[in-house]
């Protein structure tokens, strides 16, 4: 056997063997950005219903203060993050986190999309309508292919959750009640599971 092929397939099984058995540690991101949009879609809610009479400037000081609060926590949490747990370097969690990644740049491209066209022409937009099961679809997305490549089983199935609810908050569009749904879900499918896998998190090594 050639060197080359004996390097290559020295690479598999080191690849094989990072990610085997590697328990995932992003469940405090996943607590932390599914915590944030059900506390955010409750409060879309009770602005939409009227339940409080806010006006609908308090849609932009809502979204506004999600973006803030939820960027400015996740990077914390990044530069707090214990390095020294096991399985950080494993090829699960690497994938795990390039997925999310591109999941958050399709949520940031469309959102940014969604709001020059509604400054463009003066008025909410109705991507903002069809937000919801977008955004529940790339959640489930994301979460299916870290729980799959990273053989939890709580993500896979809050994967597949995610998805499904999709096209249940699909029903509900042009109802106020869709914002309860993207709720529901973003608590039982990321918030959820976060805490579950914060749950089975090793200790750090010392």
């Amino acid at each position: 056997m050639s060197q080359s092929m004996t390097d290559d397939l020295s690479y598999l099984r080191d690849l094989a063997e990072s990610g085997q058995n590697a328990p995932l540690l992003g469940g405090r991101f996943l607590a932390w950005w599914g915590g944030l949009a059900a506390i955010a879609y409750v409060c879309h809610y009770v602005i939409a219903s009227g339940t409080l009479g806010f006006g609908p400037e308090a849609y932009m000081w809502l979204w506004t203060a999600f973006g803030v609060l939820g960027f400015g926590g996740f990077k914390i949490m990044q530069m707090t993050f214990p390095s020294s747990k096991p399985g950080a370097s494993s090829a699960g969690n690497k994938i795990s986190a390039t997925v999310w990644m591109a999941g958050g740049m399709v949520l940031f491209s469309f959102f940014a999309g969604v709001i020059i066209r509604s400054i463009m022409q003066g008025q909410a937009s109705i991507g903002f309508l069809w937000s919801v099961p977008f955004v529940l679809g790339v959640y489930g997305m994301c979460q299916l292919t870290a729980g799959l490549l990273g053989k939890s089983r709580i993500l896979m199935l809050a994967g597949w959750g995610a998805i499904a609810s999709s096209g249940v908050a699909a029903l509900f569009a042009g109802s106020n009640l869709i914002w309860l749904v993207g709720a529901v879900v973003a608590a039982a499918t990321v918030f959820l599971p976060g805490i579950l896998l914060m749950r089975q998190e090793p200790s750090e090594i010392v």
